[in-house]
């Protein structure tokens, strides 16, 4: 067979797998796949001053992630079923969010002197985050990678390992609380050396998760060519440089914190279709890439990013997009139109 043929039946299968995959997730085993993980309420956590100053509260709140069941290891490590030829995994992110969950219900039951509870989750907390310390991968300068063990499709076909500045921030945030509950060095060490992938360009480095495009830092969810910016992603993981600049005082980390959250202030109306938001930011690039509309759970997702970066920050411009953004959350008319647009993007580009 002539190589183009090779490929285009390579690329007719991935096509098939990625539909098979997306009929069992939203028609026929909506209970119990991955989207029955991620569509939980969304929302942000109230923090105080004392949680601005230290690694306290999470930004937003997981407590919901902690009830799911469905898919647990022997180790009751969560995983998710994506169906299809991918079936049931492990994802950093998921595992992340259940620990941190783990530990808002801590810190709730701290106020309430409760020891049961405190002892319970605190050891639910250090049973999901043992796996950032029994995972990952060591890479060129000693960069320790919790990388997703199964292909995706995100523009262009992601074939495993894959890395993710999402993943190396969500587990950075769970071992600085590992620690903290523990006192033991390993969740530490295993912070430091993932943060060493925020110290390097993608494009230069195995390791790394920056892109300096546009003359900004971003960091990266997904590592592909061109950039893509994906809004969601790169918030999650700069929660993460901010957790690691507060908890070691970096001078790199905390310069990072500020130079990102640059990024985003000055590039949040990019990510503005008028009636409603993109989910990756593909402007800037070279050719023509269609724009991919938010679903309905990422538009709301938006938004509560936004009001925790207000939290976080009390910067007025996030405040503005958490209001204009929901503005259009709620207009019926915009739903129909974004999710009518997300529909011919995902049957026509993936």
């Amino acid at each position: 067979m002539k190589r183009s043929e090779v490929e285009e039946e390579r690329d007719m299968l991935k096509r098939s797998g990625y539909y098979r995959r997306i009929f069992e997730s939203y028609i026929f085993k909506r209970k119990v796949n991955n989207l029955s993980f991620w569509h939980t309420d969304l929302k942000a956590n109230k923090l105080s001053e004392e949680d601005r100053r230290g690694v306290e509260l999470y930004p937003m709140n997981f407590a919901e992630k902690t009830k799911y069941n469905e898919h647990r290891d022997s180790d009751d490590v969560i995983m998710l079923n994506y169906g299809g030829n991918i079936g049931v995994q492990y994802n950093p992110n998921a595992i992340a969010q259940v620990a941190l969950g783990f530990y808002d219900l801590y810190l709730d039951s701290l106020k309430s002197r409760n020891k049961g509870l405190q002892d319970l989750y605190s050891y639910s907390v250090l049973i999901q985050a043992k796996w950032f310390v029994n995972h990952g991968r060591k890479v060129k300068d000693n960069v320790l990678l919790w990388e997703y063990d199964f292909p995706f499709e995100m523009r262009n076909y992601l074939y495993p390992p894959w890395r993710s500045a999402l993943a190396q921030g969500q587990g950075i945030s769970v071992c600085l609380r590992a620690y903290k509950l523990s006192k033991e060095e390993q969740y530490l060490n295993a912070a430091k050396r993932a943060f060493k992938s925020f110290r390097h360009l993608a494009r230069e480095h195995p390791g790394g998760v920056l892109d300096d495009s546009e003359g900004y830092t971003w960091l990266e969810e997904y590592i592909v060519e061109p950039t893509n910016h994906v809004l969601n992603g790169s918030i999650w993981a700069l929660w993460g440089v901010r957790d690691y600049a507060i908890f070691t005082d970096d001078n790199y980390a905390w310069e990072l914190w500020h130079s990102c959250v640059k990024t985003l202030r000055e590039n949040l109306g990019h990510y503005d279709l008028g009636f409603w938001t993109t989910y990756d930011l593909v402007k800037f690039n070279p050719g023509k890439q269609p724009t991919m509309p938010s679903s309905l759970y990422y538009q709301n997702l938006h938004v509560v990013q936004m009001q925790a970066m207000y939290h976080l920050t009390l910067d007025p411009v996030f405040k503005h997009f958490e209001k204009k953004w929901n503005s259009q959350l709620v207009n019926r008319t915009n739903r129909i139109v974004s999710q009518i647009w997300k529909t011919y993007f995902k049957l026509r580009w993936f």
